[in-house]
């Protein structure tokens, strides 16, 4: 009788498994995003040390030198800067995006042949330059020769740094990538300063400095975190083929938007005088504290986008793409008002009297810079649903509108005239490709897959 009352008054069982999983899930969600915050903090402090390299050694090449010094050096400098992004467009990207599919040896035999495909790219710019040496010799444009010949020497090792930096940030190696980075500034900074106050600041000497730096850092990666490499000859060919099939878009891209500005400081030395491209030059490096921001949300924007399309579909990548669109609206836009209040005070002030009006050419390229970020957050998420072609439409409308836009504009009105250029192709760029983003999303509602992929965590 008494085991029957005690068998009636029984609570019934309270499930807690699914306020547990809810628990847990949250849990998750938050470390996740913390985890995430952390990064990009880290590759915003390392983007901040590579820009501020950049920075000091222009102000200690154009205050212990001329204007038309500065420019040989920018227009010499664009070649580098050419090849490094081809070099990240058809390795490095490809890398960031199939590196995590693969696991131990799997990982170290696709990690060599990255590495091989790097030494091809290394070997092809070796050859381009020994062709634009012979070159310019032929035609007698002797001025830019003490560059080329520097870069002969320099090349491989600022290739090599640049690639080591993408594969640290491809997995996640931040750390690595500060460290070496710092190693870079502070032998590159004090190497051209010790030039400068010897009188011996010359073209050659620049870039010898910069490859010696480089050199610096690859001992300090072999030391702290050497790659797991391992070179099978048989998989070079297979993995080439699958990483072109994802990069081209993003070379063709690159090759008629990002390397347009390169370009444009050709343009203004050829059809205006190297006193020109060093101006446009100066400002670009002014307005690269704008880029500090832009370059460090992208360091780690494409493995996030990626991994959020791939986890939580839609709704997850539009919360990322639309706080990092937030974050660059308010910084780089109250940056670019510093520059509208400010003028030409800040060039003056690190270049010297020489650079006075270069107020508008600051301003229109503080603002090219603005859009440029929003483009490549919408172009982060073209790549995440993979729609790289669509990033190539829109790279087309960026040329098309910069090559117009220079064609009327450079002659008038010299760097001005590029910056607007500039400002305009950027503008171009960034409205298509946010209609084919918010086209995407719109088609994938309709069918029925615009709330989360199928298969996704969450």
């Amino acid at each position: 009788m008494k085991a029957d009352l005690i068998e009636e008054m029984e609570l019934p069982v309270v499930e807690v498994d699914l306020p547990r999983k809810r628990v847990v899930a949250s849990f998750n969600y938050v470390r996740r995003e913390l985890r995430a915050a952390s990064h990009s903090i880290l590759s915003l402090f390392d983007q901040a040390i590579v820009s501020a390299t950049a920075f000091f050694t222009a102000a200690i090449i154009g205050r212990m030198t001329s204007p038309d010094e500065l420019g040989l050096y920018y227009t010499t400098l664009a070649i580098i800067l050419l090849v490094i992004g081809v070099q990240d467009q058809i390795i490095a990207v490809p890398y960031m995006f199939f590196a995590k599919r693969f696991e131990g040896r799997a990982h170290a035999e696709y990690a060599g042949s990255v590495w091989l495909h790097h030494a091809a790219l290394t070997v092809a710019t070796m050859v381009g330059l020994v062709g634009a040496i012979a070159f310019f010799t032929i035609q007698g444009s002797t001025s830019l020769l003490p560059g080329l010949w520097a870069l002969l020497v320099a090349a491989p090792l600022i290739l090599f740094r640049e690639e080591v930096r993408r594969f640290a940030f491809a997995d996640l190696h931040i750390g690595t990538a500060i460290t070496m980075d710092v190693v870079v500034s502070v032998a590159q900074v004090a190497g051209l300063l010790a030039l400068g106050y010897f009188g011996e600041l010359t073209l050659f000497a620049i870039f010898g400095v910069m490859g010696g730096s480089c050199a610096l850092a690859a001992v300090v990666w072999l030391v702290l975190r050497p790659a797991q490499v391992e070179f099978r000859p048989e998989r070079f060919r297979s993995d080439w083929k699958h990483n072109w099939a994802f990069g081209k878009w993003a070379l063709r891209g690159h090759l008629l938007n990002s390397s347009i500005p390169y370009l444009m400081i050709w343009l203004v030395n050829f059809a205006i005088g190297p006193a020109a491209a060093g101006i446009l030059g100066a400002c670009s490096t002014l307005v690269g504290i704008t880029r500090v921001i832009q370059s460090g949300i992208t360091n780690v924007l494409t493995t996030q986008a990626s991994y959020a399309f791939s986890s939580g579909g839609w709704p997850a990548l539009q919360r990322l793409l639309l706080r990092n669109t937030l974050f660059l609206g308010v910084t780089l836009g109250g940056i670019c008002l510093v520059f509208v209040a400010t003028g030409d005070y800040l060039a003056t002030l690190v270049y010297g009297d020489l650079y006075h009006g270069a107020g508008p050419t600051l301003i229109a390229l503080a603002r090219a810079t603005l859009m440029s970020g929003f483009s490549v957050v919408a172009g982060n998420g073209l790549w995440a649903i993979d729609r790289a072609r669509s990033n190539f439409i829109a790279d087309i409308c960026c040329a098309v509108g910069m090559i117009a836009s220079a064609a009327v504009l450079v002659m008038p009105l010299g760097a001005f005239g590029a910056a607007l250029a500039t400002l305009i192709g950027n503008t171009a760029a960034t409205i298509v490709r946010v209609a084919i983003l918010l086209r995407a999303w719109q088609s994938d509602l309709e069918s029925g897959h615009g709330a989360v992929r199928e298969g996704a965590t969450g």
